[in-house]
């Protein structure tokens, strides 16, 4: 057995047990990509344990911007941090480990929120540099081809810039003045009303202030005083505060149970810009700071990753 694996089922056996304690998936890590002295660092944040770094495949971009970890855990999506489209997304996945560029994503400038369905097409909501207009758009990774859903001229991008649900199927954007729901198949629009702060269109694309749980059934909003807002996808009006964030993004675990956010704590004063990871369970607002990430969390992107796919 290599030596990663032999740490990772150590720190599984013991790591399970602080998840199943906050009543996570067992199988899931909190996981940080960042650059290290030698190129891209993939590090897992177990809730009990050490941090522990798991290997990344060869011949990645050094500086690298990550588009989404997969709603199972299994891959991570990212492509190259200066913008030019040349190569399109990369895609890492697990168990092999290997790499590949995922077809029909060349010519994306930016993209801004991604989401890989279940028919392994992928919709993504960016800049497409080819057709010269931002908003949604899906790509068949087989074929290579891309289709737009709702685009239109920056920066409104015709109202299809915003968070993708998991079924591909509506965007969160911005509508007028208020936050919306914007169906891709016929451009209608339902209204959240009263979101306060006023949100704006780019707050909700770039800055990942809204995102969709994986089961489609919530939307975490962050509002301008840094509160995190729960919205009941079937009835909008249905609203949870989940108090105070260290600022966007709130990634959702897989089983949607749990947001993984960033926060600033006192102690970490003395390590200047960084900040720990904290677990907030949504159905019972309780959480938990993982200790494993403790004033270690800089730059980079965090997400969840699946421990068994890793190893």
């Amino acid at each position: 057995m290599a030596p990663f694996a032999k740490r990772l089922r150590i720190l599984m056996v013991v790591g399970c047990a602080g998840l199943q304690a906050l009543g996570a998936a067992e199988n899931f890590s909190a996981a940080v990509i960042h650059p290290g002295d030698k190129g891209l660092v993939l590090t897992l944040y177990p809730m009990t344990g050490t941090a522990l770094d798991a290997p990344l495949p060869p011949g990645l971009p050094r500086d690298v911007t990550v588009n989404a970890f997969s709603a199972k855990g299994n891959a991570i999506y990212l492509q190259k941090a200066d913008y030019q489209s040349s190569e399109g997304i990369f895609k890492v996945a697990f168990q092999p480990l290997r790499k590949s560029i995922v077809d029909g994503t060349a010519g994306f400038r930016s993209i801004w929120n991604m989401a890989v369905l279940l028919s392994g097409r992928v919709v993504v909501s960016g800049n497409s540099k080819i057709r010269g207009e931002c908003g949604t758009f899906e790509i068949d990774p087989i074929a290579g081809k891309v289709r737009t859903l709702l685009a239109g001229p920056f920066p409104d991008c015709g109202g299809g810039g915003g968070a993708i649900s998991p079924d591909g199927r509506r965007v969160v954007s911005y509508s007028g003045k208020e936050l919306s729901i914007v169906s891709l198949e016929d451009g209608a629009v339902t209204r959240i009303n009263g979101i306060p702060g006023q949100l704006s269109h780019t707050d909700v694309t770039w800055p990942h202030k809204a995102s969709w749980s994986p089961d489609g059934k919530w939307i975490s909003v962050f509002l301008k005083n840094g509160d995190i807002l729960l919205l009941d996808t079937s009835d909008t009006s249905k609203r949870t505060n989940l108090g105070p964030s260290g600022g966007p993004p709130a990634v959702w675990s897989p089983d949607s149970k749990h947001l993984l956010v960033s926060k600033s704590e006192f102690r970490c004063s003395m390590y200047l810009y960084f900040q720990s990871l904290e677990s907030i369970d949504v159905t019972t607002h309780h959480r938990q700071v993982i200790q494993s990430s403790h004033c270690r969390i800089g730059l980079g992107w965090f997400g969840w990753v699946d421990l068994e796919a890793v190893q």
